[in-house]
């Protein structure tokens, strides 16, 4: 699934100057609204999606859409199916077999949590869905505010985590697949940012014999959801989510329990099983019908009467992490299923939870700890309820939510001229390592809900008031449930956005999201040096080191298997097969020839795997082209011109006396046929077509050589 974005990086000292910015929030006009008393919704719902960026762990961190935050955590790409709790001894058997026979498993990616660094997948996975279910209702928000690329980034991002940490049999069964990674203890105790971090991470899974429904019904969701996104604009991708998400919704069903190793009194999720199981079936029901119910379809939980699902265990309770019923009820509404039945329990659940304050009038804080995230909740069930009174106090509670005056103080960071500064978040506000000192964040965490004020309206910015100043996944799902709808109905200023990415100096502005894949390749033919970077799911690796290999030259590429060269004083050279030459094992192959100088990073050193008394290294994660492609460049002097046009037209005449024996200048070398390959599929050879393309690329009838192939993986 190797996938590609365009990315344009910041220039050096961008991120320099990031470091030391302070957070404290420098006077701005008052947002765009649009219209008397409106918010600038628009701009609310763009930058809600910065908080998923600033949570973000693994690789592919560094250079992204936030200049302040790293690579972190790259260890968790390491985890070691010996030290997994949650399995049994064939269970760890059968994963190591999935995982082609390493027992070493890339858990890298995924989300933090919260203003910790814990990777819950059942949170990961409430707030997925609810992002894209967001996406689902409301596609036109998105446009509105010009971020649907984001959305589809962050989807994808949480999508490859939940795939490759999820293992299948033959079948399509679920072996296996990570619920958590780090605990409570292990976390909570260092006050760093993540990208400093070392301590262990214990990686704790659900299997068979260890079942945990809630996190695997999320996730199911979380999949079945996502795929609706992708389903236009990248159907293979839709189709693998799917695929997931259907095996992780039966594998919830077949083992309806709770066994949890690492959660504690985090996210215990014993009490309430059967809601996460519906949910995930009935989004991979609605997906694999294209987004709408089969005909005579029976949703796998029914209403026998209002607010009591057949099951009986139901509370009443809102749409959040540990109980997701009324947003089952809001979609099936919203679907149309048995005419108003459900719209009428999602209003009634709404009366029901937010009570009297959910109004036009006053703000609902009911609930204390995180309650602007319980607000955004039910803000966002009332949208699906049909009821105009609803959505108008929905709307006023957002308003109260985002308005930065004397009333009511903003508890959403980055928007308008008053917000929070001392929030709990340790990525953004490491301060002293301790927060009890209180320190002003180091940056400004844009587009975080924060968890707002207590049931009495009391709020204290403080850096260890976590009730109040503490983000987190699930908050800003609910927010982003909530905004869709009023940007939608309402509108906004979409370019007041662009106006904070181009002064902030922690927003990456030139970030081009493309399809928001975590593999990421750039082929260009600007002066930039071109970077490929692919990864596999399941890389075979055993006690390892990570070497990084500069300038070594390609002597032969054969299938996955490049033999590479290394510069004297390289790693790379310093244990030789019998020919002088290392073999790596690299799949997903690019555009590479033999005969190309490449830079290497995290190649896997495997120390003798075969006793024979020589190291041996696989599968490339990185390597960069040196030079750069030049696509329609097919003399190699760096530049296109109708002299590449001749060239391409001479070899398909006179194999002989212009093939790939001789000089560059004069003879279509091997990289000579590679960049003037424009027209093609990969390796289709070249044809008049190329020739012709090149010719409309110096008449300016294209502005682009880059061929599909490069660009779309």
């Amino acid at each position: 699934m190797s996938l590609r974005s365009k990315i344009k990086k910041t220039v050096t000292g961008l991120l320099s100057t990031a470091i030391m910015a302070s957070a404290i929030p420098a006077a701005s006009s008052a947002p765009v609204t649009n219209a008397a008393g409106d918010q600038n919704y628009a701009e609310a719902l763009a930058l809600s999606l910065y908080f998923f960026d600033a949570n973000a762990c693994g690789k592919n961190i560094t250079g992204g859409p936030l200049t302040w935050r790293q690579d972190c955590h790259t260890y968790d790409g390491q985890a070691d199916l010996e030290k997994a709790v949650g399995l049994s001894a064939s269970e760890k058997a059968a994963v190591k077999a999935a995982n082609e026979g390493s027992s070493i498993v890339d858990a890298s990616g995924g989300y933090h949590d919260a203003g910790d660094h814990i990777k819950f997948s059942m949170t990961i996975g409430f707030a997925t869905t609810s992002l894209a279910w967001s996406y689902f209702s409301y596609p036109d928000a998105f446009e509105k505010a010009e971020c649907t690329d984001h959305l589809k980034y962050i989807l994808r991002n949480a999508c490859d985590y939940f795939m490759k940490t999820t293992f299948l049999d033959d079948s399509g069964n679920v072996i296996a697949y990570v619920d958590q990674i780090a605990a409570e203890g292990e976390d909570h105790s260092v006050w760093t940012a993540p990208e400093v971090q070392t301590m262990t991470r214990t990686v704790y899974w659900a299997s068979p014999s260890n079942p945990i429904a809630d996190s695997a019904g999320e996730m199911a969701a979380a999949l079945g959801s996502s795929s609706l996104a992708f389903k236009d604009s990248d159907p293979a991708y839709a189709a693998e989510c799917l695929k997931y998400g259907k095996a992780l919704a039966a594998f919830a069903a077949k083992y309806p329990s709770y066994n949890a190793k690492g959660r504690g009194g985090m996210y215990d999720g014993s009490g309430s099983l059967k809601d996460d199981i519906a949910w995930g079936q009935l989004w991979c029901d609605v997906a694999e019908n294209g987004g709408k119910l089969p005909s005579g379809y029976k949703p796998p939980v029914t209403l026998s009467g209002d607010k009591a699902y057949s099951n009986g265990d139901y509370d009443g309770w809102l749409y959040c992490w540990n109980k997701v019923y009324s947003g089952y009820a809001g979609l099936l509404g919203e679907l149309g299923y048995d005419g108003d039945k459900y719209k009428h329990e999602a209003k009634i659940e709404v009366e029901g939870t937010g009570g009297a304050k959910f109004s036009t009038s006053e703000y609902a804080a009911n609930w204390g700890w995180g309650s602007a995230r319980y607000n955004c909740a039910l803000q966002g069930i009332a949208w699906r309820s049909g009821d105009s009174n609803l959505e108008a106090a929905a709307k006023h509670q957002m308003d109260c939510i985002l308005d930065s005056s004397t009333k009511y103080k903003s508890y959403f960071v980055g928007y308008g001229n008053s917000y929070p500064t001392h929030y709990h978040h340790r990525a953004s506000n490491p301060g002293s390592g301790n927060p009890a000192d209180n320190t002003a964040a180091k940056y400004i965490l844009y587009g975080a809900l924060l968890g707002g004020p207590d049931s009495n309206g009391g709020y204290e910015d403080h850096q260890n008031s976590y009730s109040c100043t503490e983000p987190a996944l699930d908050y800003n799902g609910c927010f982003v449930l909530a905004c869709a709808p009023l940007v939608s109905k309402y509108g906004g200023d979409a370019s007041a956005v662009k106006s904070v990415e181009k002064s902030a100096s922690e927003i990456n502005e030139n970030y081009t999201f493309g399809s928001g894949s975590e593999i990421v390749t750039t082929t260009t033919t600007t002066t930039e040096p071109v970077t490929t970077t692919t990864t596999t799911t399941k890389p075979y690796v055993q006690e390892t080191e990570i070497v990084e290999v500069k300038n070594a030259r390609i002597v032969k590429y054969e299938g996955s298997r490049i033999t590479l060269e290394g510069d004297p004083g390289d790693p790379l050279s310093k244990i030789y097969y019998d020919d002088n030459t290392k073999i790596v094992q690299y799949p997903y192959m690019s555009e590479f020839y033999e005969g190309d100088t490449v830079n290497g990073y995290y190649i896997y050193e495997l120390p003798d795997p075969d006793s024979d008394g020589r190291t041996e290294y696989t599968y490339a994660l990185e390597l960069e082209l040196q030079p750069k492609i030049v696509w329609g460049d097919a003399d190699l002097d760096g530049n296109v011109k109708m002299n590449d046009a001749v060239l391409l037209m001479q070899s398909l005449s006179n194999g002989d006396k212009y093939g790939e024996e001789g000089s560059e200048a004069t003879h279509l070398t091997l990289r000579g046929k590679r960049n003037g390959n424009v027209d093609g599929a990969r390796n289709s050879g070249i044809s008049p077509k190329d020739a012709l393309k090149i010719q409309e690329f110096l008449l300016k009838k294209i502005t682009d050589l880059t061929p599909e192939y490069a660009l779309a993986k």
